[in-house]
């Protein structure tokens, strides 16, 4: 008889590796994950030396869903022998190298986890009333066939470029998730600009400003007023909560975006440290007049590309609060625009079974349903229909488990409530 699974994962970054690892102690479900990569690397080109997440060691893939996990941060460090000097360290806060150390030691021990597996199709079989997954081996080209009851779409997300660049192809114009596999290039550039407001700018601005013997001219610009910090008082921590999620989605449309476009800081800031790192290495290369060739501008939005005779890059600006416009030659030009999401080819065939909103977006239900029959599910996928937490590593492990719980029909996990001690809502 043909074997179907009761979830089929396709993609696994941290979030459907999260769910794998949930799932994994549940013996009624039968599941499978499939990643078109060769393994799992999680911001590759990012992976700077000494970057922090923005999130403590409890926002890792399963503790805020199960803390008894055999597949908790804390279960990684023991098993590595590291969990005494993380204890007296008593940083908390992971660096990226380790949390993606984190993720590859949870896929050592996942027997259902297929890297070089290529999602090419999904239909749904009324016959059988199934998905079926078509997949494509990267190494073989063998073309396989699965079927499951439920699909959890983690894709993730795809680099957002400005306008004005969408169209150049030119190799000394990155995006910051490409960083490292070009640093070479960049330091033999002569000048670099990096243009973005959020961490990965300012982490790549860093680790370039450190790089004083390569004599570099090194720009930072932003669109934003400022150079701002992550928000991390605990009253606003408490927005990072189910209490929150439940209030943001009962919202209106037009009241979600008005919010979103508030909250830049709650999940696009910089870690308040690395701005105090930033400024305390200025400083020094003040010292000794260096740090003329470092330079930090506000309120720039770039409008153009060009390229001058000697290949230079002409960067457009607008200043915003001065009104006017004004050209900057650059030798590397970094553009750290973020992430934008997007719907894969793959689920083209069962187009129809997805819920839409007017703007094309996943109408996603409270427990990250795409479909009426709650049976195809979205990762990082519902920053308009949920909130600003939708990357949020930590909340990853509590969107898992609503997701488990729908798929089983029960409470197999406990989603903690009235978490916050204010009310975000009407006061009952």
């Amino acid at each position: 008889m043909e074997s179907i699974y009761d979830l089929i994962g396709i993609g696994i970054g941290p979030f459907n590796l999260g769910l794998a690892a949930l799932t994994a102690a549940i013996p009624e479900l039968r599941c499978i994950f499939f990643d078109q990569n060769p393994e799992f690397s999680w911001h590759a080109g990012l992976m700077i030396e000494g970057a922090r997440l923005q999130v403590p060691f409890l926002a890792d893939l399963v503790t805020l869903a199960d803390p008894g996990s055999p597949f908790s941060y804390l279960s990684f460090l023991h098993a590595s022998k590291r969990l005494f000097r993380f204890a007296i360290s008593e940083n908390y806060i992971p660096t990226r190298r380790e949390y993606n150390q984190y993720g590859q030691w949870v896929v050592g021990r996942l027997s259902n986890l297929h890297f070089g597996r290529r999602c090419e199709a999904v239909h749904f079989n009324h016959s059988k009333n199934c998905y079926e997954v078509h997949v494509r081996n990267t190494g073989t080209n063998e073309l396989s066939v699965f079927h499951a009851k439920h699909l959890v779409i983690g894709v993730g997300t795809v680099p957002n470029l400005p306008d004005c660049v969408k169209d150049i192809k030119n190799p000394n114009i990155i995006h910051s998730s490409d960083y490292l596999f070009h640093k070479a290039e960049i330091l033999r550039s002569g000048s670099v600009t990096v243009v973005g407001s959020g961490q990965s700018a300012a982490e790549i601005f860093y680790d370039l400003l450190q790089e004083e013997g390569s004599g570099i001219f090194l720009d930072w610009f932003t669109r934003a007023n400022r150079f701002y910090p992550m928000e991390y008082s605990k009253l606003t921590l408490e927005m990072s909560s189910p209490d929150y999620i439940e209030y943001f989605f009962d919202l209106s449309r037009e009241k979600k975006k008005e919010t979103l476009r508030d909250q830049d800081m709650l999940y696009k800031g910089i870690n308040f440290s690395l701005i105090g790192a930033i400024y305390d290495e200025l400083n020094r290369q003040s010292q000794h007049g260096s740090y003329t060739k470092k330079r930090l501008h506000t309120h720039c939005s770039l409008n153009g590309v060009s390229t001058d005779p000697a290949g230079y890059l002409v960067l457009q600006f607008y200043q915003q609060m001065q009104e006017k416009n004004f050209n900057h030659d650059t030798g590397f030009l970094i553009l750290a625009t973020g992430y934008s999401n997007f719907v894969p080819a793959f689920l083209e065939p069962v187009k129809e079974r997805i819920q839409w909103t007017a703007d094309d977006l996943y109408d996603i239900n409270r427990n990250y349903s795409i479909d009426r029959s709650n049976s195809l599910f979205v990762q990082n996928a519902d920053l308009h229909s949920h909130g600003f937490n939708s990357a949020d590593l930590g909340m990853g492990a509590c969107r898992n488990a609503i997701i488990i719980n729908t798929i089983l029909g029960r409470e197999h996990f406990k989603v903690e409530k009235q978490v916050a001690f204010q009310t975000f809502g009407i006061p009952s």
